[in-house]
């Protein structure tokens, strides 16, 4: 059941580029056009989460306090994203964000959280990122370390957090209500910053359009997230984030055999290398 989850998870996060990509073809990706996607597709993850559970309000200090760490790196993501791929190959930005999404929460759970290293996990570790790693190319961009490493390390600790919270025996919310408290920081704190930094000259103007770009991509990433909140209460950090990472990169590859851009030979070893990863976490 908890492996379902994963899968599902694993399909959201691959087809939330697509609502991403076209809002950025569209609107760009300046300060004003990113801040109002972040906030507006995060008040649609809000709003989803809200529903899930029912409208029924939960509250502890510690939830509180985590939700804010959580959405604070989150915002700072969305920011050195935004500076990383002005600078840097669209390539080298999503390795960087994909392992470190992935090598993070496995180092903690193993490191601060005492869960075993099995052959199993350490091989699918090896493999999903040798497949990670496959789907480098060469480009022109040049990027500043610093803003490579806060891509790395703000995406991997998101998962971190969220290892914190499914294994701490302080009062918590349920994990419904955690994901929406993330999703309601989140968006405070992308209207704060773009009442700061917004550019009053020529502000982005968005449309119908933009609304479903940002509910689709908000809807799919929270309801992504909480899935693996779920699952964490089962399964282990550090087979949980290979397993999602092979899955997604198994997924995109299959869905890009459906347009124009079909995936060439180091795509596919990188989805066998993949399946065998999560093959290897499941069987052994």
């Amino acid at each position: 059941m908890y492996y379902t989850l994963l899968g599902i998870s694993a399909l959201l996060f691959s087809f939330v580029f697509i609502f991403s990509d076209r809002y950025r073809a569209r609107y760009g990706s300046g300060f004003d056009a990113v801040l109002k996607f972040t906030a507006g597709s995060h008040f649609a993850g809000l709003a989803a989460l809200l529903i899930i559970n029912k409208f029924s309000f939960e509250f502890t200090g510690f939830t509180c306090a985590l939700a804010c760490v959580a959405a604070a790196d989150s915002i700072l993501f969305s920011i050195f994203s935004l500076r990383a791929l002005e600078k840097a190959n669209l390539s080298v930005y999503s390795v960087l964000s994909m392992i470190g999404g992935m090598a993070l929460p496995f180092a903690a759970g193993i490191i601060f959280f005492g869960e075993e290293l099995t052959a199993g996990k350490a091989i699918c570790f090896a493999l999903v990122a040798a497949s990670v790693l496959l789907t480098v190319k060469k480009g022109t961009g040049k990027g500043s370390l610093l803003l490579y490493a806060g891509v790395f390390i703000t995406n991997g600790l998101y998962g971190v957090t969220s290892k914190f919270f499914s294994a701490s025996s302080l009062p918590k919310t349920s994990d419904a209500a955690y994901s929406a408290m993330i999703e309601g920081f989140i968006v405070i704190f992308s209207l704060i910053i773009l009442a700061a930094v917004r550019n009053k000259k020529s502000p982005v103007k968005t449309g119908p359009r933009a609304f479903i770009y940002m509910s689709g991509y908000g809807v799919m990433c929270a309801v992504g997230n909480y899935l693996l909140l779920i699952a964490l209460s089962v399964l282990s950090a550090s087979a949980q984030y290979p397993f999602v990472t092979g899955g997604v990169m198994v997924i995109s590859t299959v869905y890009s055999f459906f347009t124009p851009s079909k995936p060439g030979k180091r795509e596919i070893i990188s989805v066998l290398l993949s399946l065998a990863g999560i093959a290897a976490l499941t069987l052994l």
